[in-house]
């Protein structure tokens, strides 16, 4: 596998350099760096989805639900949750319907609004999901334990240093 994403990187550098680098000479960086940036977040995002299905069966977007809930004390309202998330998400209405289906959620009426329901955590989705955050927690340590601490802590200023400019 290692050479398999090796190999492909080094097959985009050959073409972008014969096909396209009079036309995008800054395509370098794109495949230098974006493209492996690009790979890793895919590969890690596979692994973290297939545990999510076949160990919780959830998608990546209901775990991101139940915790943006976890990570607050107080039940949202669908639209507080959807703009505190941390990755948009299309169709809350019908990814709340599925949680709650699951009893991973509970609807509660607002005390300040009698028309609108608010959002919790189910006790139930509480250990779900504490459960496969520490999955979590364990997939992103083994990958990232391949580097040295020292590379960690550069990786870590780099891309709060992207955050940062970007945002």
């Amino acid at each position: 596998m290692k050479q398999d994403m090796l190999a492909f990187i080094e097959e985009k550098r050959r073409f972008f350099k014969e096909n396209l680098a009079e036309q995008y000479p800054d395509s370098t960086l794109l495949v230098n760096i974006g493209l492996p940036l690009v790979l890793v977040n895919k590969l890690v995002s596979e692994k973290k989805e297939k545990m999510f299905s076949l160990k919780y069966n959830l998608s990546t977007s209901e775990f991101d639900v139940l915790m943006t809930l976890l990570c607050h004390i107080e039940p949202m309202s669908p639209t507080n949750l959807y703009e505190s998330m941390i990755f948009s998400s299309g169709g809350m209405t019908k990814l709340l319907k599925k949680l709650e289906e699951k009893k991973l959620i509970e609807r509660i009426p607002s005390r300040k609004d009698k028309r609108s329901l608010l959002v919790a955590l189910s006790s139930e989705g509480k250990k779900l999901v504490s459960d496969a955050f520490g999955d979590v927690v364990k997939i992103n340590t083994e990958v990232l334990s391949r580097l040295e601490e020292s590379e960690q802590a550069t990786l870590e200023n780099l891309l709060k240093k992207l955050l940062t400019e970007l945002s």
